[in-house]
């Protein structure tokens, strides 16, 4: 499900999408919305970083819950968020997440810094959680799994496990929900600047103000 049509001909273009999937483009709230748990999912990967910010509307208990009744009762869904982890918009990310599905284990891109109090913490965090209230672990990758590729080779099984208590229990209780967005809204602005400050360190500030 994608809602840029560009962004999915430039997959198939330039990223070697394969043809052989169903490609629906449409937002992902009124689909997941008009196909309540009609058909059912092994596995769904939730990918939506956008520029330093979410679309909120994928991250509300609403809309996880609708994802959640797509999924197969051994059924696992994918969360990947991409902010700093000191900041309220992760801890509610996290915890809006641990509300809906009641089996979790997150990972994030590489090892945390080691300072006692690094000024960011910006990286990509995935949440594998299940359906179903039962343990979970993933088995060695082989070299099929690598298709030839290094960075699969690297990044394919998860490595830097996060103790989820260490986010969620930062910043109150609060959950996102439909009514209740605007805390992350606040919190978004300075994880967007954050994650710009970090871009610029990539490639000169020109490139992106080009871009």
């Amino acid at each position: 499900v994608e809602i840029d049509p560009v962004v999915h001909d430039f997959a198939q273009q330039y990223f070697d999408l394969p043809s052989n999937h169903i490609s629906i483009i449409q937002d992902a709230v009124p689909f997941v919305e008009q196909n309540p748990g009609v058909k059912k999912y092994d596995y769904i990967i939730h990918d939506v970083f956008t520029g330093g910010v979410e679309p909120i509307a994928l991250f509300t208990s609403e809309f996880l819950r609708g994802l959640k009744n797509m999924l197969k009762l051994d059924g696992v869904i994918a969360i990947n968020y991409a902010g700093d982890l000191r900041l309220r918009s992760a801890s509610m990310v996290v915890r809006t997440v641990l509300s809906v599905f009641p089996t979790c284990r997150l990972f994030r891109e590489e090892e945390a810094k080691q300072a006692d109090y690094p000024s960011t913490d910006f990286t990509n965090l995935v949440m594998f959680c299940r359906k179903a209230a039962s343990s979970f672990s993933f088995r060695r990758p082989t070299k099929q799994d690598f298709l030839g590729s290094q960075a699969r080779q690297h990044h394919l099984l998860p490595r830097h496990e996060v103790n989820p208590r260490s986010l969620v229990e930062r910043y109150g209780k609060d959950v996102i929900t439909k009514q209740n967005t605007r805390g992350l809204e606040k919190a978004q602005l300075e994880s967007a600047l954050g994650h710009w400050k970090v871009m610029r360190s990539v490639l000169p500030d020109a490139v992106w103000e080009n871009w």
